[in-house]
């Protein structure tokens, strides 16, 4: 094996590790940098007896829209962020204020927090009648978001079959 073929295999390798890197080292260590008091205190207790991993605490994000020149914000906090096997979930605990359920509380509150934190589902835990309820989303696209999201990755896959042939092909 020449140097340069080395060279190639070195820089794959590091090229392979960063990519692994960026998508996992955001769960690589928990925040628990946070004092926690009262139901927070308590929910981090009952997440970890029940095998749950937690990753982050109060975790924020933003919103913004815009309507032409008009912008709208609006800030989404999961109060834990956490990994049970391999699937992860935004935590929200229950307060006083929550009315029962509703469509437009699902899909005002809930789905722009799953989206958001890109995570397997939501927990929403009532820490004060030790319940916890699991929201999911399942979004069905329409037929040409499928075929194009088909064709595009087909496109990709036949690409790096050529460019595997062309490189086998030299030797």
């Amino acid at each position: 094996m020449g140097w340069q073929q080395a060279a190639a295999i070195l820089i794959g390798a590091a090229f392979v590790l960063l990519v692994l890197k960026s998508m996992f080292g955001q769960w690589r260590q928990s925040d628990n940098k946070t004092p926690l008091r009262g139901r927070f205190s308590t929910a981090k207790e009952w997440l970890e007896e029940n095998g749950y991993k937690i990753l982050k605490i109060r975790q924020r994000s933003e919103w913004v829209g815009y309507y032409d020149s008009r912008e709208f914000r609006k800030q989404y906090i999961a109060d834990f962020v956490v990994k049970k096997g391999a699937k992860s979930y935004a935590v929200k605990l229950q307060s006083a204020r929550d009315k029962g359920l509703s469509g437009q509380k699902v899909r005002d509150m809930w789905y722009p927090l799953f989206t958001a934190f890109q995570v397997d589902g939501i927990l929403h835990l009532d820490v004060d009648n030790d319940k916890v309820h699991l929201i999911d989303f399942q979004l069905k696209s329409p037929g040409f978001v499928r075929w194009r999201t088909f064709v595009n990755r087909s496109l990709w896959f036949l690409s790096g079959m050529i460019a595997a042939l062309a490189l086998f092909h030299a030797r």
